[in-house]
């Protein structure tokens, strides 16, 4: 009820100057008993007042009560009119101003409540339960149905929830049947929302005049809403996704931590890396500055992929992607390529997601082809060997080579050996945040309980090899077996990889200067990487055996100038897999012949 207004019974309402208001409760003093032209005139107006949407109807008769017509209550009760009687003989002048003062009074309660619960709400309001206990507040303060949505998101809370919410075709709802039925409606821009989201009230009755304050405030308050979930969406984006967290994950994912991989790139995305297969990409940015690029990276696939800086190669840029995305991504990096001048990129082949390191091998040999090709595009490159040999003999050799290490008490020294083995001392201590002394110790330990010379040449490249080996999925039928020795596995691998081997070196065999690359590359292996006594050994200048190790470096993808470390991103493991593909081919190094050291250790 928002008035009262004293209507006489013999005026016909429809010729009233000011006919009742919606809401308005109608005061009629019959003035006698009701003849056949009063009930008349009450049955018109009962009419009358349901079509303005009264409040009701009150007789007043002071001192007695009156007689109703049992057809008057019952066309009250079918028009679901309220129809009071009163017998108060009382003053109704200043009814009104009462009635008023009473809702200001009820507003200001309302505005209390609402500002008690702001009060309650700063703490969570980044929660979106926190805006939908603004709108079931509103919803029953007015009685009416309220939403809150854009055209963007829909309707993101709404009190009643149901369908049927007269308000939610207002902000962006599937219908607007609601709208119509509405009789009355109120629209208010949220301020602080980033898509002009709006907050809508909508009642088959008048709104009181108080109503309005109610739902400004309470627009207010979702303003506040908005910007602490912008807020906190921006705050999650900047901490929980950063380049760290990115290069963490791939780290861990390239060193066959898989759960704990998809533990950190959940951070970014729930279930990044839930997923069988990944395609493992690198951009070289040549010349440029990387971070433009992998900012670009970031911003553009972010979400869809884990995006890296190399730790090991200033101008390399990491994308690992699940295959689910991998269409997107590949189309978003073909555009970034050919538009941006300059850049490069080598993509593998699809690899389970434990044997993600041999897809980043695979991917950084692509990229140097990519380099040459005419799309700056190179998909697909020889894979390791450590692949193809026969699983559960390749195992058996790995495990037989590095028993003394793979007991669980010297499990730092089995972390620390394939980065110590891969780097000189001053780039393997600093990727490993250890002092070169202690990496020095840790490495003649390690020596000590393998029996082996470290420092030789053979012996690194077989023990990565059994690094590589064992970084591979386990065999699923594997059963402990002698360990073969190494020229015994690779009869048992076959012609496959002697195939590999000459697809690896096939380059050195035309180089255009008709140079004997593969002769010095042997010398070089022979001799532990010297170039003093790779040139004393073939009888040429130090000169020569650095140009010829750079023209075949070039042939084949061997960097030699990685300054910092990565266990699946090592100038070493290259040529370790040149000087695999060289004994295949010539015999040389021999690296069935270790060199065991002087003294050993029991493990």
């Amino acid at each position: 009820m928002t008035k009262v207004a004293a209507v006489q019974l013999t005026q016909v309402p429809t010729q009233a100057t000011e006919p009742p208001a919606p809401g308005t409760l109608a005061l009629v003093t019959p003035g006698g008993e009701l003849d056949q032209r009063a009930v008349a005139a009450l049955d018109h107006l009962l009419r009358d007042l349901k079509q303005r949407r009264a409040s009701g109807l009150a007789l007043h008769s002071p001192g007695r009560v009156p007689a109703i017509p049992p057809g008057i209550r019952t066309l009250a009760q079918r028009l679901q009119l309220p129809l009071l009687v009163t017998t108060a003989d009382s003053e109704w002048a200043g009814i009104n101003e009462d009635l008023q003062q009473q809702r200001a009074l009820i507003a200001e309660r309302q505005v209390e409540q609402l500002e008690a619960l702001l009060n309650a709400l700063p703490s969570q309001l980044a929660n979106p339960e926190a805006a939908s206990r603004i709108v079931r507040w509103l919803s029953e303060a007015l009685e009416a149905d309220v939403a809150a949505g854009s055209h963007e998101r829909g309707v993101f809370t709404a009190a009643p929830e149901s369908q049927s919410n007269l308000a939610r075709s207002l902000v962006g709802g599937d219908s607007a049947a609601g709208a119509d039925e509405a009789e009355h409606t109120q629209l208010v821009q949220i301020l602080g929302a980033d898509d002009g989201a709006l907050l809508a009230v909508a009642s088959r009755r008048a709104f009181e005049s108080t109503a309005g304050k109610l739902i400004r405030h309470a627009a207010k308050l979702l303003g506040l809403c908005e910007q602490a979930r912008l807020e906190h969406e921006a705050a999650r984006s900047a901490v929980l996704a950063p380049r760290a967290v990115h290069q963490a994950a791939t780290q861990l994912l390239f060193g066959g931590e898989v759960l704990k991989a998809q533990v950190i790139a959940g951070l970014i995305s729930p279930a990044l890396m839930d997923t069988d297969l990944v395609r493992v990409r690198i951009i070289d940015t040549g010349g440029q500055a990387r971070d433009p690029h992998l900012q670009w990276c970031l911003q553009h696939m972010g979400r869809r992929s884990l995006v890296s800086p190399c730790p090991g190669k200033d101008q390399h840029i990491i994308v690992v992607t699940p295959t689910r995305a991998d269409t997107e991504v590949q189309s978003d990096l073909d555009q970034l390529i050919s538009a941006r001048q300059g850049l490069a990129m080598g993509v593998s082949t699809p690899y389970p997601l434990d044997a993600a390191g041999a897809g980043y091998a695979e991917a950084a040999h692509a990229v140097l082809v990519a380099a040459h090709a005419p799309e700056r595009v190179a998909v697909g490159a020889e894979p390791k060997i450590a692949p193809l040999l026969p699983r559960n003999k390749a195992w058996a050799w790995a495990q037989g080579l590095l028993a003394p290490l793979l007991k669980p008490e010297h499990k730092l020294l089995l972390q620390t050996l394939p980065t110590g083995l891969s780097y000189k001392p001053i780039e393997a201590s600093k990727a490993l945040g250890i002092h070169r002394n202690t990496l020095r110790g840790r490495l003649s330990r390690a020596g000590s309980l393998l029996g082996l010379e470290l420092n030789s040449v053979n012996n690194r490249i077989l023990l990565l090899l059994a690094f590589n080996i064992l970084a591979l999925p386990a065999p699923d039928d594997f059963t402990l077996e002698p360990a073969p020795d190494f020229a015994e596995l690779i009869v048992a691998a076959g012609d496959t990889v002697q195939e590999w081997a000459e697809r690896r070196l096939r380059k050195l065999h035309s180089d255009p200067q008709n140079r004997d690359l593969l002769t010095t590359v042997c010398a070089w292996l022979e001799n532990d990487l010297s170039i003093p006594a790779t040139a004393q050994a073939l009888g040429v200048s130090d000169p020569t055996v650095r140009n010829h190790i750079k023209a075949a470096s070039k042939q084949l993808g061997m960097d030699t100038n990685a300054r910092e470390i990565g266990v699946h991103d090592t100038d070493v493991v290259t040529i370790a897999d040149v000087g695999i593909a060289a004994f295949l081919v010539t015999g040389r190094p021999m690296l069935g012949r270790r060199q065991y050291a002087q003294s050993s250790a029991a493990g």
